[in-house]
């Protein structure tokens, strides 16, 4: 099972089976499950259930269902007993599942067949390269940059190599990493498309961090383990290293943070949620290649502009 293949996979029909299993005390199987969330008169196309099969599993394949013997899906333990899931909760349990490396391993190092995609191994290796690019260049879409960008930085027109393999996994890894907050859609009708702007997933993590200042390395470097497919984190160091003759971000290029790092930092900076500061004899980091200074301690404050 992977998160990208079969590519019907809906992140928000996922939360909404999840809350009505949570709240319901009936036993459903698959079909069960299909029947009531594509109900009969609805869709009568064929394939009309596709999205309703493809979604129960990806929810499996990343631990967030399960299915017993008898064919009774059921919430894993850990997601269960919760209610109704806000869709913060329910984000911050999709980052929890999709980004468990204890489960997946290094998706970059695996061979073909199901250990190349079992897990969210296939949506990983698709956001560690996703999150590589520029979020200030044109907005990521398939016809437009994506087959392009990967060819050039692979090396190879050979699409099996690549993070994301053909269109239709492409557009189900949209709806992933947004639901993620790994991803940020395009604001300009002129150039729609998909930007590696992590702001709410960082957002996330800053939540989890008590009040007060760190410095800028120990920042980021929590920022690495928490969210991995980010710039210092396994994920993306892996990618580079096995398939890249170097990091694609500019900001990377240019001795800075990466650059989806920076400018998500740079947006919760106006909004209230960190203070960057510089102190003299430490270590200091540009955000971005357009700063003038460096700084060396970001400070944490709960609250803000969400």
């Amino acid at each position: 099972m992977a998160v990208l293949n079969p590519p019907r996979s809906l992140p928000g029909l996922g939360r909404a089976v999840i809350s009505f299993l949570n709240t319901d005390r009936h036993s459903w199987t698959d079909d069960a499950l299909v029947e009531a969330f594509k109900p009969p008169g609805l869709n009568d196309d064929k394939t009309s259930a596709g999205g309703v099969q493809d979604t129960l599993s990806a929810f499996r394949a990343i631990g967030m269902l399960s299915r017993d013997k008898n064919g009774v899906i059921t919430v894993t333990e850990g997601e269960h007993s919760r209610g109704s899931l806000t869709q913060a909760q329910f984000r911050r349990a999709l980052q929890r599942r999709v980004l468990d490396l204890s489960r997946d391993g290094d998706p970059w190092n695996v061979t073909a067949g199901d250990a190349h995609t079992s897990g969210a191994r296939d949506l990983l290796r698709a956001l560690s390269w996703f999150l590589a690019q520029d979020p200030l260049g044109r907005p990521l879409s398939w016809l437009e940059n994506v087959q392009t960008l990967q060819q050039a930085q692979f090396r190879t027109s050979d699409k099996e190599t690549w993070a994301v393999t053909n269109d239709t996994r492409w557009h189900a890894f949209s709806r992933w990493a947004k639901a993620l907050g790994l991803a940020s859609p395009s604001l300009l009708r002129s150039a729609p498309g998909l930007v590696p702007l992590p702001v709410v997933a960082i957002d996330d993590v800053l939540d989890e961090l008590p009040d007060g200042r760190m410095t800028i390395v120990d920042f980021l470097a929590h920022l690495a383990v928490k969210l991995p497919v980010l710039h210092g984190g396994s994920v993306r160091t892996a990618l580079v290293d096995t398939w890249l003759a170097e990091d694609p971000d500019p900001g990377v290029s240019a001795d800075c943070a990466d650059s989806s790092v920076g400018q998500a930092l740079r947006i919760l900076e106006e909004r209230g949620r960190v203070v960057f500061s510089t102190l003299p004899d430490a270590t200091g980091i540009r955000l971005l290649p357009s700063d003038g200074n460096r700084h060396t301690h970001v400070t944490l404050a709960h609250g803000g502009e969400r």
